[in-house]
């Protein structure tokens, strides 16, 4: 079936009957990428310096289905070569229409479609979520809390009478919202160390705690964060168990070539160009 015969599909019964299938995060992103690989197409077109060191080490990763920390220097194009990732998403997908974290119309995992789904069945209405809306960043700071990232108790919602321990009460923080697509963390060591220990069971045992209220949400997402070397900044450090959950750290540098660099350098600012920005900043 052709995309645009996908995007008039309306509901759970007619998705079923188109026979779509529905691949975890890390499945697409595999399959996107050796389909270009075997196309001999670019994957991350626009980096120069890379092709033999950085992009094949970080292809290896991802074909493995690995949460990734990129670690170098400012400037070495850690963030934009996370933003590249973006592309090899599907270009759609479906998820229940009105959930907050994108839930899979086969397999919800939020309470809300679950309820949905036992009250309406196949006649649940679906959307269809661009890949540039299943993309959450998150540049670290000293002042980012738990429920930036996780989520908190929404007083509204308790206000309304519901108990504490209906799990619709959760506000979700961007973690659970970038559900079936990729997260990325900005400079990682600037997260203070209680939030870094709340991602721990995010990335591992696939649930979050909400200021004691443990909540089991298997969510579908990769990780990728960037990170200076310990010896180049003096600010935070990433805890050790969050560290050993980040199965490839991938090391960038700076282009060796000359040619490299001012290529690098005039891609960065014909992007900034084409954003509208009046001043551009490197990452």
């Amino acid at each position: 079936m052709k995309k645009e015969s996908f995007l008039d599909i309306k509901n759970i019964g007619e998705l079923k009957k188109s026979k779509y299938k529905v691949l975890s995060v890390r499945d697409e992103i595999r399959k996107n990428l050796l389909d270009k690989l075997e196309k001999r197409e670019f994957v991350f077109e626009g980096l120069w310096g890379y092709e033999e060191t950085v992009i094949p080490q970080l292809i290896n990763a991802l074909i493995a289905g690995h949460d990734i920390i990129l670690l170098g220097e400012r400037g070495q194009g850690k963030s934009r070569l996370i933003r590249m990732l973006v592309s090899l998403l599907d270009e759609y997908v479906p998820a229940i229409d009105g959930c907050e974290i994108n839930d899979n119309p086969y397999s919800p995992i939020c309470a809300r479609c679950k309820r949905l789904i036992h009250e309406k069945g196949d006649d649940v209405k679906i959307r269809w979520v661009h890949r540039e809306e299943r993309f959450g960043e998150k540049l670290a700071t000293p002042d980012t809390t738990v429920a930036d990232l996780i989520g908190d108790i929404d007083p509204i919602k308790v206000a309304q009478g519901r108990p504490l321990s209906d799990p619709e009460v959760i506000h979700f923080g961007i973690v659970p919202r970038t559900n079936r697509g990729i997260f990325a963390i900005n400079e990682l060591p600037d997260l203070p160390e209680r939030v870094q220990v709340a991602l721990f069971n995010v990335m591992e045992e696939r649930d979050i705690q909400i200021k004691g209220y443990k909540l089991r949400l298997p969510l579908d997402i990769l990780v990728v964060a960037t990170a200076n070397p310990e010896d180049y900044t003096a600010r935070g450090r990433i805890v050790t168990p969050l560290k050993d959950r980040f199965n490839s750290m991938i090391r960038t540098h700076y282009p060796q070539k000359k040619g490299n660099r001012i290529e690098n350098s005039r891609t960065r600012i014909l992007s900034a160009k084409s954003k509208g920005w009046n001043k551009y900043r490197g990452s």
